[in-house]
């Protein structure tokens, strides 16, 4: 059922009042020149309200102890409370950009050890195959000295 500002001022009630949405209770606290920050919570201007109302004797002073319990302003726990998120953010973060950073000098190190046994292999191949040419290289020498020798009657 939609908010009827007449009615309201007709027969106010606290429970009216505690079952009202903000823009409802503006109107309220605008109808009665209430003065109140626009950007105040729901229910720091129902509380203006209900103290007009009663200081007005609208309403009796007896809802002023019943009425509207107005929470503890937890403006600064809160702020509290999401410094120590973003703190708990940054801290996972940086955890996860320090085990980035891990893996990848985990991976360069694999590649640079991947990199030294290839060339190792490959000098050993190099190696390898400089002395089976020095071998060959050697051993024609050789039969080229036989066939000379051969060739002069030596042998």
């Amino acid at each position: 059922m939609p908010f009827n500002l007449d009615e309201f001022v007709a027969s106010p009630s606290v429970e009216e009042l505690d079952s009202l949405k903000k823009s409802d209770i503006v109107k309220v606290a605008k109808h009665y020149g209430i003065e109140f920050q626009p950007l105040m919570r729901k229910d720091e201007i129902k509380r203006y309200v209900v103290e007009y109302l009663v200081d007005e004797s609208i309403l009796p002073s007896t809802v002023l102890e019943t009425a509207i319990t107005v929470p503890t302003d937890n403006t600064f726990e809160l702020k509290r409370l999401e410094m120590e998120m973003n703190k708990e953010i940054r801290l996972k973060e940086m955890e996860r950009e320090r085990e980035r950073e891990e893996r990848e000098r985990k991976e360069r190190e694999m590649q640079m050890q991947k990199e030294k046994e290839e060339r190792e292999m490959q000098m050993q191949k190099e190696k390898e195959e400089r002395e089976m040419q020095m071998q060959r290289d050697k051993e024609a020498r050789e039969h080229e000295f036989r066939l000379k020798q051969l060739e002069l009657g030596v042998i």
